[in-house]
């Protein structure tokens, strides 16, 4: 079982000592405190013993990612004192030449940090760290694109956990999922932050994230691989339902954000054989739509996936629960038959290809209205739907029962100018905005004071289609409404 490391910088005495009691109480089996700003004339004894878990001592210098700015004399010493104190473990780097002294120390860990980039050779460092006497060789390097860490992860794929220890991943925002997938591979060790905010390195997850929600102390290297691809991803929902769906449901595994430009890098990179379901996001619908061996009927007809499973042979399967998911949450809201009623979808990518495939399924005329036309003319010609400019007046000429708003505009963190100023909902017409963070956007507030307006959130659309999902990656339905209990917590 992997062992939580909580890494703490070390200020002063009083911060150690409240910080690492909440590590501890959070569920920490080891304490990492980074001496680089330490009083080199502090005590560190009454600071240790007043811990209630392990305590692993490290001081960087910068050239290590690191702030110590005294002499390696000084930092040797600092070191040693901290031993001497009662620090059961120590991670030195592997330019250093010597060793800890006595019994005492129960963890000797020896790291390459680079902060260049991810090393070409890292099976050639994890054995020079090995060959050094170390307990644990880590190697870190920096990754600003997710699929950059590849090396990294494949040195893990080919490691002997038990001959060969090793705990490696990278570092950088996008990164963060490595130290997750590390796990996976065998790494006896994962790093984690005190809180969000209180990271010791680029990436760094929150204790209470890596053991509530991706739920770590249960994975290891038989546990099955899902996540969600796109970009970005990183403030996608998926991993708060889906873990905790695959845990109600009894399923080894854990569901990570993949937030990548190059999806099929990070494909390959997952542990083979073991990824068992993925969830596609913009941008990546259509280019995945033609990795596929095999797509659904419903895929087909969109000319873009959101989901993708592995059958026994290993083939890829292309499937599209988007459609499932606007048609249920457009009929749960109470929209009935579209019979000689105009639905009209805003937006030419993915996810607006399925809306209007939906629109379609349940009766509606479909009008798709888009900023540029030419990537979904092809398909409006082949299902016979109406093609226009994403203008203010076209809109209002075609006096819509119901919108489907399948832009990103609007979401959480963009700061994108606002989606066809001044239009106003037609009486009785129906709105429901893709987007989910926030729950309630700026373009569903235009329904406030439209007489028989239906508001559709998109957390309804995204829970409908997650449903469809974990059918697919298991064989077995959660409905939504036990998918939205999953949310607690979650950052709305």
């Amino acid at each position: 079982m992997v062992e939580v490391i909580v890494s703490l910088f070390a200020r002063d005495p009083e911060q150690v000592v409240r910080d690492g009691r909440r590590a501890a109480m959070a569920g920490a089996d080891w304490i990492e405190l980074r001496l680089d700003a330490w009083p080199l004339d502090q005590r560190l004894g009454p600071v240790l013993d007043a811990l209630l878990v392990p305590v692993l001592v490290t001081c960087r210098m910068p050239r290590d990612a690191g702030g110590f700015r005294g002499t390696l004399d000084e930092r040797r010493a600092l070191l040693e004192r901290a031993l001497d104190a009662g620090a059961q473990g120590i991670d030195l780097e592997d330019w250093e030449t010597w060793s800890p002294r006595g019994d005492s120390v129960r963890l000797l860990i020896r790291s390459h940090h680079d902060q260049r980039g991810v090393p070409a050779d890292p099976e050639r460092i994890r054995d020079r760290l090995l060959d050094q006497g170390s307990d644990v060789a880590k190697v870190v390097g920096r990754a600003d694109e997710l699929a950059d860490a590849a090396p990294l992860m494949d040195m893990l794929a080919a490691s002997d956990p038990k001959a060969e220890p090793t705990v490696a991943f990278a570092t950088g925002r996008t990164a963060s999922p490595t130290r997750v997938l590390s796990v996976l591979f065998g790494s006896p060790f994962v790093y984690a932050s005190l809180t969000e905010g209180a990271e010791t390195a680029a990436g760094q997850l929150p204790v209470a994230d890596l053991l509530g929600v991706y739920g770590v102390r249960d994975l290891g290297t038989a546990s099955s691989v899902f996540g969600v691809l796109g970009d970005p991803a990183l403030g996608s929902l998926g991993p708060w339902i889906h873990n905790r769906a695959l845990r109600a449901a009894g399923v080894d595994g854990v569901y990570l954000p993949l937030e990548t430009k190059r999806p099929l890098e990070v494909l390959d990179m997952l542990p083979r054989r073991r990824v068992r379901g993925v969830s596609v996001t913009a941008p990546h619908k259509v280019q995945l739509y033609g990795a596929c061996q095999r797509v659904t009927p419903e895929a087909d007809a969109v000319g873009a996936i959101n989901t993708l499973t592995w059958d026994t042979h290993g083939a890829v399967l292309g499937h599209n629960t988007d459609v499932a998911g606007v048609a249920l949450a457009l009929e749960r809201a109470g929209v009935g038959s579209g019979e000689g009623r105009r639905g009209v979808v805003l937006g030419g990518g993915g996810a607006a290809r399925a809306a209007a495939v939906a629109l379609a399924q349940m009766g509606f005329g479909v009008t798709i209205l888009a900023r540029s036309l030419d990537k979904v003319r092809e398909f409006s010609k082949a299902h016979g739907y109406r093609l226009g400019a994403l203008r203010r007046d076209v809109l209002d000429s075609l006096a819509p029962s119901v919108v489907v708003q399948a832009t990103p505009c609007g979401s959480a963190g963009r700061d994108d100018p606002e989606l066809l100023p001044g239009w106003t909902p037609p009486e009785g017409c129906a709105v429901l905005d893709l987007v989910y963070r926030p729950r309630v956007t700026a373009f569903l507030e235009r329904l406030a004071g439209v007489e028989g307006g239906i508001a559709v959130p998109g957390l309804s659309m995204f829970l409908a289609q997650a449903a469809e999902q974990t059918r697919l990656f298991y064989g077995r339905r959660i409905d939504e409404e036990d998918l939205g209990r999953f949310l607690a917590g979650a950052t709305p």
